[in-house]
């Protein structure tokens, strides 16, 4: 009897490391051996007592965020501001108050959509706007596409602006003199190859390891506890959830040179 339970268990444990589907072992038939099916019983319940407390516990999370702000009473006042910045003859200022109802009003629809490039390019371009009110002429960004028919290549919504903000805040918010970035679209067949590259302070080459090592799921990565390295790892994180561990983030730095963070998804057209 244990012999043909042992042989059963091989089995099981062979397709496990073939499909990496638990559910194979843990819903057989145990019968003959109640001591076998009362653990794998209670180890079924566990496993999805954790995963339903996990989702319920980001569930929490994303509806405290969204309640923090009522997003009616953010655009009326932002749109006053920038009535009476008008009204004031303060053309800079209502440009930036009006980039920054867009932007938000961008930000906060559903991240679960799929937009174009273009609609990236325009949020991007609307933070960066934001930016410089800060920074002045100090901060430019620049565009860099040869093949125009990739403004319509379709995207999940919120992959450039966290590229291009941890350029700025990151590479370029401690640069004395010009800081630039540059947004690089390109493609073969059937990739998309985003790239945002700026001229900042750069990453030294320990921490480009790690932040590439969690970004290709290595285990035993250090985690990444830096504001960027969060921003960062949610965009590589939602690319692989959706796409595969074929795509994701890659960087490339160089200390006092800047940094280069390319994302790779698969090129989809408006028919896909």
């Amino acid at each position: 009897m244990w012999l043909k339970t042992c042989w059963k268990l091989r089995r099981l444990v062979r397709r496990y490391r073939s499909d990496k589907n638990p559910e194979a072992v843990l819903q057989a038939d145990w019968s003959a051996q109640p001591e076998l099916q009362a653990f794998f019983a209670d180890l079924e319940e566990r496993l999805h007592g954790e995963e339903i407390t996990r989702l319920q516990q980001k569930q929490a999370e994303y509806l405290a965020l969204q309640n923090q702000i009522n997003p009616h009473f953010l655009y009326n006042a932002l749109e006053a501001i920038r009535a009476d910045a008008l009204l004031a003859d303060q053309e800079e200022i209502a440009e930036t108050t009006e980039a920054l109802a867009t932007f938000f009003r961008y930000t906060i629809s559903n991240v679960q959509e799929y937009v174009t490039f273009s609609d990236e390019l325009d949020n991007a371009e609307n933070y960066f706007t934001i930016q410089r009110c800060r920074f002045g002429d100090k901060l430019t960004m620049e565009l860099e596409m040869e093949n125009e028919e990739l403004l319509e290549a379709r995207m999940p919504k919120l992959v450039l602006q966290p590229l291009v903000e941890n350029a700025v805040i990151h590479g370029l918010e401690g640069r004395i003199g010009q800081g630039t970035v540059r947004v690089i679209v390109e493609n073969s067949d059937r990739t998309l190859f985003l790239r945002v590259r700026d001229n900042g302070m750069g990453i030294p080459e320990e921490q480009v390891a790690q932040l590439n090592a969690q970004f290709s799921g290595e285990t035993g990565a250090a985690p990444l506890h830096s504001r960027g390295g969060i921003a960062l790892r949610n965009v590589n994180s939602r690319i692989r959830l959706m796409f595969g561990e074929d795509y994701g983030l890659h960087i490339f730095s160089a200390v006092g040179v800047g940094t280069e963070c390319c994302v790779t998804m698969p090129l989809l057209t408006q028919e896909e």
